[in-house]
């Protein structure tokens, strides 16, 4: 296995949303494309991300046949982020299971890793030990998610909806544990940076694309926007990680950097609202996918949200 196999990837990673037929069918062709158009601007790619990819409303079954699909397609052509985060231990267990055994079976020659949002099915209470179990069952590094919107949705009492920072630093002793995906406040992010502090290849990737606009991590961003328009978030993502380049100083980058940021910042404005369904609306609408299907428990955007989309669009010479 080549020494760069664990490393995760830096800079922009693309949630891909989940290209549907009617009746939760994977469309395949279309993702197929979807991979061509977002790869032009993406550092990594994330399958079955629990908002833009739906992947919590979608069976095992179909997520499955996402992530071997669309690795069949990558062929190890960017690094791949696979989200396995279920309704349970044992589902989201058996999920890593059957994408894990497909990777062995194929001798996927390409990055890959695990994302998991713990909170969302199990307590901070017995975390360390679950994911030193994990770790021991699984040949794949791991990155957590911690995003409190996320495990409000659950209809049960929930003490904490954030991995607790004590929590965090224990988890984080585990060498397989590599990386979190982050969205809360700036003072919870700087402690969970101290409870990491001897990891120096940890990676804190931003779970909230204007939060990284106005202040970014150190490595980068998970950003749906990327699959409307990969080329403008690499260049806006690059520029971040990078603000104390001397060539960012000159006069004509920055002023279009400010340009691009406030484009993305009013289509994340629309698209934050509903993020699969408004967002597919909007690629629908520029041609990138042929319609805006989703799965059948997510609502579809509105006729004001289809309104602002084709007015959003219209404006930016997307249509």
């Amino acid at each position: 296995m080549a020494a760069d196999r664990n490393q995760l990837p830096r800079g922009l990673i693309c949630p891909l949303v989940t290209p549907m037929k009617t009746g939760d069918v994977l469309d395949v062709s279309v993702l197929d494309r979807l991979i061509d158009h977002v790869g032009v601007g993406a550092d990594g790619l994330l399958l079955g991300d629990v908002f833009w990819g739906e992947s919590l409303v979608l069976s095992s079954e179909t997520r499955v046949e996402l992530a071997c699909t669309a690795l069949e397609i990558i062929q190890g052509k960017w690094p791949v982020l696979i989200t396995i985060t279920s309704q349970s231990m044992k589902a989201t267990r058996d999920l890593l299971a059957h994408i894990e055994a497909f990777v062995d079976r194929s001798d996927y020659p390409g990055r890959l890793f695990w994302v998991d949002y713990p909170i969302y099915y199990h307590s901070n209470r017995g975390l360390p030990q679950w994911y030193e179990s994990m770790a021991r069952d699984t040949g794949i590094g791991l990155i957590l998610g911690n995003h409190a919107g996320l495990v409000e949705r659950r209809k049960r009492p929930i003490k904490h909806k954030n991995i607790r920072t004590s929590v965090l630093k224990k988890v984080s002793q585990i060498e397989k544990v590599k990386g979190l995906i982050f969205r809360g406040p700036l003072k919870r992010s700087m402690n969970y940076h101290k409870a990491v502090r001897h990891r120096r290849d940890f990676r804190f990737y931003d779970g909230d694309e204007v939060a990284f606009m106005r202040q970014p991590s150190s490595n980068g961003v998970v950003a749906g926007g990327a699959n409307l328009l990969p080329q403008a978030w690499r260049e806006v993502t690059w520029s971040c990680l990078n603000r104390d380049d001397v060539q960012q100083q000159y006069g004509d980058h920055t002023s279009q950097i400010l340009d691009l940021g406030v484009m993305l910042e009013e289509f994340y404005e629309l698209y934050s609202r509903s993020p699969a369904a408004i967002l597919k609306r909007m690629l629908h609408a520029a041609g990138v996918l042929p319609n805006a299907h989703t799965a059948s428990a997510t609502p579809p955007s509105t006729a004001s949200q289809n309104r602002a989309v084709e007015a959003v669009c219209n404006k930016y010479d997307l249509v």
